[in-house]
């Protein structure tokens, strides 16, 4: 059984910042968005929802991150977890789940209307620049989309977990709020993905980057985008 890190370790990588309930929650929606989910016990005297997620071993310090975050609302635990691929291979990581809270069911009446993770207008309204950290941490990628004919580097949502409609919903936020630029590609039979176009690259860095330079082990994510442009982007910093 893998051991828990020490309690040093664990106030090294939980990164507290003085947000507003609104950024709260706008973080929790960028991660339901991403890698985390919304839930309720079957067997239960509450009839609150509750928040997971898992993330591997090297992403340690990212979850941590995100518990501090989540505890600006309820409790958290977190365990090793073990998952198994279709082919065999033996993942190991770590699982949190938060404590049941009115937040996370409201939340969750909207996320899962149709009881299955999806989006409508009050959701991708309440992205905000961390919400969208959130969301690339968890699944985007950066990388060239033809290396035989590009050269740039390219930014990606990879967000499978929604249908044609519910991206482009996102898309039309993201221009809206951001004024960054999607395309809509198809990956797979059922699968889409956001590209964002290559003039808006550094925008969108500039947004993130702030968010991202929190958690120095995800600052791959950003490829060559990882140095600070001349632009400074305004957040709340951490205590």
């Amino acid at each position: 059984m893998k051991a828990i890190p020490s309690e040093s370790n664990k106030e090294r990588v939980e990164t507290k910042m003085k947000l507003t309930r609104i950024e709260i929650k706008s973080a929790i929606v960028g991660m339901v968005i991403g890698d985390g989910c919304l839930s309720k016990h079957k067997r239960t005297d509450t009839n609150n929802a509750y928040f997971q997620m898992s993330h591997c071993d090297a992403q340690y310090e990212y979850l941590m991150w995100k518990k501090g975050i989540l505890e600006n609302v309820s409790g958290c635990k977190v365990w090793p977890a073990t998952h198994k691929a279709p082919n065999g291979k033996i993942f190991k990581g770590w699982h949190l789940n938060s404590k049941a809270n009115p937040v996370y069911t409201k939340l969750y009446n909207r996320f899962y209307v149709y009881k299955k993770k999806s989006l409508d207008e009050y959701l991708v309204k309440m992205i905000t620049s961390l919400a969208l950290a959130i969301m690339y941490m968890d699944d985007g990628c950066i990388g060239k989309a033809m290396p035989q004919y590009w050269t740039k580097e390219t930014f990606y949502l990879c967000l499978d977990n929604f249908d044609y409609a519910n991206l482009f919903l996102l898309k039309k936020s993201l221009k809206l709020k951001f004024d960054l630029d999607w395309n809509i590609n198809k990956t797979s039979v059922k699968y889409y993905q956001l590209r964002l176009l290559n003039k808006h690259n550094q925008k969108f860095a500039d947004i993130v980057r702030p968010y991202i330079e929190l958690v120095p082990s995800m600052l791959y994510k950003l490829g060559s985008y990882a140095s600070t442009s001349e632009e400074d982007v305004d957040i709340v910093r951490p205590v």
